[in-house]
Formats: C-alpha cells, sequence, structure tokens
C-alpha cells in the first residue's frame, strides 16, 4: 500500500477528527495527514502521521493563503490523495456577515469548501477523492431561490442550510466534469453523516440541559468514530462503482450507500451556480482590509 497525502478541514473535532484518526490508523507509516480548523486538538492524535496546519475557513482570504502555502511546502514534490472538509457550526444567529461580505454560516458550510477544491485542485492526485461532509441527501434544485443565491434578500435558517446543501450537490456535478486531468478519475462526494454525537448540539443547548443531551447522544446517536469508518468505506466503494460506470460524483448517506433518486443538475443549472459561486468568492479574495 503507497502511502497517504491527506487534508482533512475541520479535521480539529468531531467527525473530521475521527476520519482523519480512522486514515491515520489504516495507512502505512509513511502517510501524511494534516487536520486544519481554528485550535490544534490536544494531544495530537497520530502524530508520526498527522500534523496541524491553523485556518479560519469562514474567510476566503485566509483560504487563499492556506492554499498559496501548502503549494509551495508540503506539496511542491507530492500530490494529496484525499481532501475531506467537514468544517460546520450549529448556530441560531441571524445573517452575520464576514468582513468579506458573506454570511458566516454560508462561508463555512459552502463557499469556503468550493474555494478550497479550486485551489487545491492543481495538487490533487488523478484519481483522488474530494469529499463534502455536510447533508448529501436533501438538496435540491427546486430549493434554490435562484435570483437570490446567497440570500440577501430572503435569509433565514432553513433556507441558508437548503441553499448550502443544494448548491453543494450543484457542485460535485459541476466538479465531476470540471476537476478531472485527462483521463482522470477523481471522484466527489457529498456524504450525509446522519445523527453524530459531537459537540454541534451542545453548543446551542443551555448548559442545564448539557447532561440531558450527553446521556441521549450516548443512546441515539451514532459515534464520530463508527460515523467515520463508514463514510469512508462508502467513498471508496462508490468511487470504484464510479470508474467501472463512468461516473464520477456521488452522494451517499450515513452508512456509506448511494443517496438513490438525487436529481441530475441540468448544464444551464451547474452553471448558473457555479458563475454565482466564483463571482461571489473572488470579489471577497478582491476585498481589502
Amino acid at each position: 500500500m503507497a502511502p497517504l497525502r491527506a487534508i482533512v478541514i475541520g479535521g480539529t473535532s468531531g467527525i473530521g477528527h475521527a476520519m482523519a484518526c480512522r486514515l491515520a490508523a489504516t495507512s502505512p507509516p509513511a502517510s501524511s495527514i494534516i487536520i486544519s480548523g481554528r485550535t490544534c486538538p490536544s494531544p495530537l492524535p497520530h502524530p508520526e502521521i498527522i500534523s496541524f496546519i491553523p485556518l479560519d475557513a469562514t474567510s476566503m482570504r485566509a483560504i487563499k493563503s492556506y492554499t498559496t502555502s501548502l503549494a509551495s511546502t508540503h506539496f511542491s514534490s507530492s500530490k494529496i490523495d484525499m481532501l475531506i472538509m467537514t468544517q460546520g457550526i450549529m448556530s441560531t444567529a441571524p445573517r452575520t456577515e464576514t468582513p468579506e461580505r458573506i454570511d458566516r454560516k454560508m462561508a463555512l458550510h459552502y463557499y469556503g469548501k468550493q474555494l478550497l477544491i479550486r485551489e487545491l485542485l492543481p495538487l490533487l492526485t488523478p484519481s483522488a477523492r474530494v469529499v463534502t461532509v455536510y447533508d448529501g441527501w436533501l438538496g435540491s434544485p427546486e430549493k434554490l431561490i435562484w435570483d437570490d443565491l446567497d440570500l440577501k434578500r430572503n435569509y433565514g435558517l432553513t433556507k441558508a442550510a437548503d441553499h448550502c446543501v443544494s448548491m453543494t450537490d450543484g457542485m460535485v456535478q459541476y466538479w465531476a466534469t470540471q476537476g478531472q486531468t485527462e483521463g482522470g478519475k477523481r471522484h466527489f462526494v457529498h456524504a450525509y453523516p446522519g445523527g453524530v454525537n459531537t459537540n454541534l448540539l451542545r453548543e446551542v443547548v443551555p448548559e442545564v440541559l448539557q447532561g440531558v443531551v450527553k446521556a441521549v447522544g450516548n443512546v441515539v446517536l451514532t459515534s464520530p468514530e463508527t460515523c467515520a469508518e463508514r463514510l469512508l468505506a462508502g467513498v471508496e466503494a462508490r468511487a470504484e462503482e464510479g470508474d467501472r460506470e463512468g461516473r464520477h460524483w456521488s452522494n451517499i448517506d450515513n452508512k456509506g450507500r448511494v443517496v438513490k433518486g438525487k436529481a441530475v443538475w441540468s448544464p444551464e443549472q451547474i452553471d448558473r451556480v457555479a458563475k454565482h459561486t466564483w463571482e461571489l468568492v473572488d470579489a471577497a479574495l478582491a476585498v481589502e482590509d
């Protein structure tokens, strides 16, 4: 087995942390896995394989700086086999814009992930796996307000989730064609993790109920470790199927199975979402301090 080169954004806690640990535990000793987020976990797991690079994944300019640095240092002479993005927050706050004029939740859940893929694309191997862990189940082009994709005028918590989930679906299909090298077999996945016992839910629950949430979570929710194992196995299985079928994108559920009945977006729908995404991201990159 060849050494693995992987990046896990959001790998400092929760599902991302479990996925990074799973990869480290099942990869050769010469492998290298970078986890990125705001703070380094202590202790750093599998330090012989895993390293930490900080990243504010809500900032397009921080992401651009991060990817430029990776290209000139860690991946100047090697390529990335797997890019996993699990970053996310659970918040009931109203629309809150970053200094780059993007809603913070949408920047983290959608726009930043697309920029990461775009900037890291030249560093990916021809058979790389690119995995977005968010909600590969509920997205649909029918849920979009097409003349207000960034929800400047129609923002709400449910609608923000609808847009981030649905636009991710569209962009997975976009990358399946636009993100390939000649003869390449890169596979792009939008994964639904299901109910997982992480700290995200406890962030929005009053302190007096924390004990109840923890107890209930231990019973009815999946552990991050089990979730990681199922998703990673599903990614590989679906990528192998895709190679045989000539299909380079998948939406998978919390068991790693294909989500049935997902819409195949029209070229016009994909182009419209991609055009919006790059216009907004490039405008954010041009914002001066």
